[in-house]
C-alpha cells in the first residue's frame, strides 16, 4: 500500500485548504466567548480550588469531563443553560462539518468563506441525518467496548496491587480509542460519498460499508498513523505548557498563544484525516 503517498496527499490537501482551519478556529473562538465562557465561570465559582490545577493546554471538553466527574451536581442549577449550549453547539458542529467536507472534497483548491458557508447550508440536512443514523452504531460501539473490556475488568478485579488497575484502565482506554477510530472512519467515509457523489444518506452508507469490506484495514491503518502522530505532537504541546508559569503576564500570554496554536493544530489534523480518507477513497472506489 502506498502509505507515504496517501499521507503526503492528505497533508498537502490540509495545507492547501488551511483557510478552513482558520475559519473553524475563528467560529469556535467566537462561540467560546459567547457560550463556553459562562460555563467556565460556573466552574470557577463552584470549584475555584479545583480549577487552577488544570494543565494549561488541556482541551476544554476534557477538562469539562474531569470537572463533572469530580462534582456531578455542579451544573444542576444551570441545566437549561448547559442543555441549550450543547444543542446549539451540536447543530453548529453539523453545519461546520458540512462546510469542511464540502470544501475538502471539491476539486478546486481555492477556498473562500462564502463557499464554505454555502456548503454548510447545502449539506446540513444530510449531515444531520448522518448524526441520527450513527446513533445505533455508537450503541454498538459501546456494546463492543463492554464486551472486549470484560476480560480486562475481570483481571483487575482479582488484583492485589495497584499496577493491574493502572494497566487495565489504560488497556480499556486503548480499546475505546480503537473502536472510536473505526466509528469515525465509517461516517467520515459516508460524508465523503454524500458530497463527492451527490448520493442520499442510505445509499452512501451502503457504499461505505461495501468499500470498507475490502479496504477496512488499509484505511484504518492510515487513520491510526495520523492519530499516533497527533498524540505525539499533542504530548509536546502539553509538556511545553507545564514548563510555563501563570504567575507572570508573559507566561500567561505564551500559554494563551500556545493554546490557540494547539487548537489550530487539532483542526488542521482533522483536515489531514479527511484529506487522506478522500484521497484513498477516490483512488480505490473502483476496486470494490
Amino acid at each position: 500500500m502506498k502509505i507515504a503517498y496517501y499521507l503526503s496527499s492528505g497533508i498537502k490537501q490540509g495545507l492547501s485548504r488551511f483557510k478552513l482551519a482558520v475559519y473553524l478556529w475563528l467560529i469556535i473562538l467566537g462561540f467560546s466567548v459567547v457560550a463556553i465562557a459562562p460555563v467556565s465561570s460556573i466552574i470557577k465559582n463552584n470549584l475555584g480550588n479545583f480549577y487552577p490545577g488544570r494543565p494549561p493546554l488541556l482541551p476544554f471538553e476534557l477538562h469539562l469531563v474531569e470537572v463533572f466527574m469530580a462534582n456531578q451536581n455542579i451544573f444542576q442549577p444551570y441545566f437549561s443553560l448547559v442543555l441549550t449550549i450543547i444543542l446549539v453547539f451540536g447543530l453548529l458542529t453539523v453545519f461546520l462539518n458540512a462546510g469542511v467536507f464540502g470544501r475538502m472534497t471539491d476539486r478546486e483548491k481555492k477556498i473562500n468563506f462564502r463557499d464554505f458557508l454555502n456548503d454548510g447550508c447545502r449539506y446540513f440536512w444530510q449531515f444531520f441525518l448522518t448524526v441520527l443514523i450513527s446513533l445505533p452504531f455508537f450503541v454498538l460501539l459501546l456494546g463492543l467496548y463492554r464486551l472486549l473490556g470484560t476480560p480486562v475488568k475481570a483481571w483487575t478485579a482479582e488484583a492485589t496491587t495497584e499496577w493491574p488497575f493502572v494497566i487495565g484502565s489504560n488497556l480499556r482506554m486503548i480499546i475505546f480509542i480503537l473502536l472510536w477510530t473505526i466509528f469515525k472512519m465509517l461516517f467520515d467515509l459516508v460524508r465523503i460519498i454524500i458530497v463527492s457523489e451527490s448520493k442520499k444518506l442510505l445509499p452512501s452508507l451502503g457504499s461505505a460499508l461495501r468499500f470498507l469490506k475490502n479496504h477496512f484495514f488499509k484505511l484504518w491503518w492510515l487513520d491510526l498513523i495520523i492519530g499516533f502522530g497527533f498524540v505525539i505532537v499533542s504530548a509536546i504541546f502539553l509538556m511545553a505548557g507545564r514548563f510555563l508559569s501563570t504567575s507572570h503576564l508573559a507566561g500567561v500570554l505564551v500559554i494563551i498563544i500556545l493554546s490557540q496554536a494547539y487548537l489550530l493544530f487539532r483542526l488542521f489534523t482533522r483536515l489531514v484525516f479527511i484529506g487522506v480518507e478522500t484521497s484513498y477513497y477516490s483512488e480505490n472506489r473502483g476496486a470494490q
